[in-house]
């Protein structure tokens, strides 16, 4: 997981900065609503990433040093009333970076959304999982390419 907070500089060990916001990765497996409890404890909140350039950031120079080859929880979930997705921390959905065929809600049941990476940490991609994966723990090994 990855949580990320805005302020004007980054405070405390392993926080890093991009632009107006500071990321702090986490290798510890933890279900969706835990790694997000934790970000809160901080006062942050799950990774929001709005933009083509942070995906960039987070994936070549961030991710790829911190949990290369490792599923990893963001913010993004789908909303069964409404059908749309939606960041935890409110903000819009203004960029996203679907893996082929995703979001494909399988089965009506897909909700909490991964960023699955490369072993290498080259790139990444998101995937939707249903429910019950949310209550998994996520970052650990991925075996996609």
């Amino acid at each position: 997981m990855c949580c990320r907070l805005h302020a004007l500089r980054c405070s405390g060990p392993d926080w890093y900065e991009f632009g107006e916001f500071c990321y702090k990765p986490y290798g510890d497996k933890k279900t969706w609503h835990a790694a997000r409890g934790e970000c809160r404890k901080l006062g942050a909140d799950l990774v929001s990433i709005q933009s083509m350039t942070e995906q960039s950031w987070l994936e070549k120079d961030f991710l790829s040093t911190h949990t290369k080859g490792k599923s990893k929880w963001i913010g993004l979930k789908h909303n069964p009333t409404d059908g749309g997705y939606h960041w935890s921390d409110a903000t819009p959905v203004s960029h996203t970076n679907w893996g082929h065929g995703e979001p494909n809600n399988h089965e009506g049941r897909e909700d909490c959304v991964e960023m699955v990476s490369n072993t290498n940490g080259t790139s990444s991609w998101w995937n939707d999982l249903n429910s019950a994966p949310c209550a998994y723990k996520r970052n650990q090994p991925d075996n996609n390419e």
